[in-house]
């Protein structure tokens, strides 16, 4: 693997880690490149978070909200505790 257009300290750290791992530099800079590759950025962290926040609550049915308020009851987080 070539890399064009490093700079000689760059180079020299790249070769100096791979060295010290056991590993080619080419190995070196392959699995931090998968790493790097496998990594969600921010955006698609925040655009994950945004859709599940969009998705329905899952724990609760509206058929089981109608129960509850037939029997009287309500619901509350600590009524949901053991």
């Amino acid at each position: 693997m070539r890399l064009l257009g490093l700079p000689p300290r760059v180079s020299d750290t790249l070769q100096a880690k791979a060295r010290a791992a056991g590993q080619s530099v080419e190995d070196y800079v392959r699995g931090h490149l998968i790493a790097l590759a496998s990594q969600r950025t921010s955006d698609e962290m925040l655009n994950e978070i945004e859709a599940r926040l969009a998705r329905p609550l899952s724990g609760l049915s509206s058929n089981h909200e109608e129960q509850t308020q037939e029997n009287g009851q309500r619901y509350s987080a600590e009524s949901a505790l053991p």
